[in-house]
Formats: C-alpha cells, structure tokens, sequence
C-alpha cells in the first residue's frame, strides 16, 4: 500500500515538475511593462465580460491532477472553454501561497495559459480558514498575507488579470460586515502597495454576498475597485419542481445596477447554478448516461430559471460567472456533456456576447 501511495505521489510530482518546465519555456522573455495609463479602470474592464464560468483548475486535487496531465500532453484548458463561448473564468483558488512556492507556480501556470487562450483570469480565494474561524487573529493575518504573497508573486502580469479578495461572505462572516470591511482594507493596501492599478473585485460583506448588501461596504475611492454579488450560487431550492423567486431575481439584479450606478463601482454577479446537487456530489455521485453529474432536476425543469437569470442579468447589463466547470465539462474527455447543452445554449446567448478585449491592454 505505501509503495503504490509513493508511485502516485512521484508521477503527480513528475506531472507537476513537468508542466512548470513547459509554463517556463513558454513564458520566457521579458514580462511587459504597463504605465498607469494602460490599465483599464473597473468599470472598462467590467464592461468587457460577459459570460463567464467558475472553474476548479486550483480548488479540487483531482482536476487540478487532470488539468496538468492533458497540459503535459500539449492541450490548453483554458482555450477549450474559450472555444465553447466564456470569456472570462473566476478560477477559485483553495491552496495556500504562503512560503509555497510550488503553488505560486501553479497559478503563473494557469494565468499563462488563460492569457495565451485570450480568456481573461480572474482569481478568487477561498479563504477556508477565515471562513471557518472568522474571529482568530492568526485566520485574519493570514489572509491579507495570503494577498501579499499572491499580489508580489504576480505584480508583472498583464492587466486582464484580475483578483477578487474573498469567494464568499458565508459561515462566521456572514454577519460581520465591519470585520469584512476591515481584512477588505488591509489586503487592498498591501495589493496596492506592489500593485497600484491591478482590478481587484470585493464580494458583498454580509449574508452570502447578497446584492442586498453592498451599502455596507466602506472601502476607499479607487478607480481599480469593483463589487462581486450572488444569489442562487447553489442553484434553485429543492422541492417538486424548482423553487425560485422570480421577483427576488429581477429586484436583485436592479439593485445592484442601482447601487453601481450611484456609487461609481462596477458589479459583476460571480455565482449562480442552473441546477441543485446533492450536497455529496463528487465523482461518485450518480450520472447521466452521458456521464455528467446528476442534478436534482431534469434539465428541462430548469430551462425556465437558466433563461430568467440569464436575460435577468443580461438586460441588466450586468456580466456573470455561471457555476462551476465540473457540472458542465468532462475533464476525462475533454468534452462538454451533451445532456447539459440545453443549458449552456441559453447561458451563452447572443445578448450577453462578449466584447473584444483592447489591444494594447494586456
């Protein structure tokens, strides 16, 4: 048993070692110098998206072990999703970067490949241990360290790189606002001090991200600033058919435009999911026959929420992030499932096309 356990170690060590040589080769040269004036405001770039998708290229062992092993065989990822219509991908990042220098690499790994595939990257951390133990001072400066680390890390990569500070305001957060506000602060600082001009996106700050919300941020004036919200990220509610509150949709959406409006700072919706799954969902969770992971609902039961979200958004003129990757693409196969085509059809609609990004910009 342990020598079987040290030979998977070895190959995943193997893949790893193999892949940073690649990201090398390929990143060589020098990395380009951006003036202040090159680098677009929150609101440029955010008029920029459209649709886009969370992946869990650096959240999940075992795609982040696929990821690496189909890039070790010449295929980019990120250009795959590309290809299928998303713009942008809010890569949610679980590992720790503190004195890891293996996981830093990682990440320059997959930005590289996001920039070469003309998808724009978007890192968002999940901050477990905050999450988890709200009140600890050791949980509170490990996360703007954790920013610290990132930010200095990665200070020389183009502007269309963005980051947002936390995934969500959930568990002990979700009733703290100040002390949201307060770790929103101290990262933004430290970002700001390496990092002047770099789009940093801030998740409302209290009850799950509710667009609701978002008065209650108190951060600085900064043109470089913008505002993430969600609401269904888990999709709509179990029962005998879905539950949703289309009123709720529409009057969130209109707030937030509202909110933006009057303040200056750009939104974008980070989370929603067409469809629910069961909370042990995984691998082993039952599937399709076409092997896509088995919602609650048939997908025809969910057509109704996924073009209500999607329009919702869309007129609102408000860019999204459906959620997540795994539900809609076979990492295995490196193909989309087809049952869920119905679905990603409406999400990747004509009127939420995305928009070139500029040249010159990064």
């Amino acid at each position: 048993m342990r020598r079987t356990v040290l030979l998977v170690l070895a190959a995943a060590l193997a893949l790893l070692a193999a892949a940073i040589a690649l990201h090398w080769h390929q990143a060589a040269g020098p990395r380009a110098s951006h003036a202040a004036g090159q680098w677009p405001t929150a609101a440029q770039y955010m008029a920029r998206l459209r649709v886009g998708i969370n992946v869990d290229w650096l959240t999940y062992r075992w795609v982040t072990r696929l990821y690496l092993e189909w890039r070790s065989r010449g295929v980019n990822i990120p250009a795959l999703f590309r290809e299928k219509g998303f713009d942008h991908v809010r890569i949610r990042v679980g590992i720790d970067v503190v004195g890891n220098e293996t996981a830093i690499e990682l990440i320059k790994m997959v930005v590289s490949d996001c920039l070469r595939a003309n998808i724009t990257p978007i890192i968002v951390y999940t901050a477990p241990e905050l999450r988890r133990n709200p009140q600890s001072p050791a949980a509170q400066r490990h996360f703007v360290e954790w920013w610290r680390t990132l930010a200095e890390a990665l200070r020389g990569e183009p502007p269309r790189l963005a980051y947002e500070l936390l995934i969500e305001t959930s568990g002990g957060l979700s009733d703290k606002p100040g002390l949201v506000n307060r770790l929103y602060r101290e990262a933004l600082a430290v970002i700001r001090s390496v990092d002047p001009h770099r789009v940093v996106i801030v998740t409302a700050p209290a009850n799950r991200s509710s667009p609701f919300s978002l008065p209650l941020l108190r951060l600085p004036r900064d043109p470089w600033l913008a505002a993430e919200w969600h609401i269904y990220a888990g999709g709509p509610r179990p029962g005998p058919r879905p539950v949703y509150n289309a009123t709720l949709i529409r009057e969130a959406a209109g707030f937030a435009a509202r909110w933006s409006r009057e303040t200056g700072i750009p939104v974008w919706m980070g989370a929603w999911r067409p469809n629910r799954y069961p909370r042990a969902a995984g691998r082993s969770a039952p599937r399709l026959p076409d092997g896509a992971p088995a919602g609650v609902f048939p997908v025809s039961e969910v057509i109704n929420f996924t073009r209500l979200m999607t329009e919702t958004l869309c007129s609102s003129g408000i860019p999204f992030a459906v959620n997540a990757d795994t539900k809609f693409f076979d990492y295995r196969s490196l193909r989309w499932y087809p049952s869920q085509e119905p679905l990603l059809r409406i999400i990747l609609s004509g009127s939420c096309a995305p928009r070139p990004w500029l040249r010159g910009r990064g």
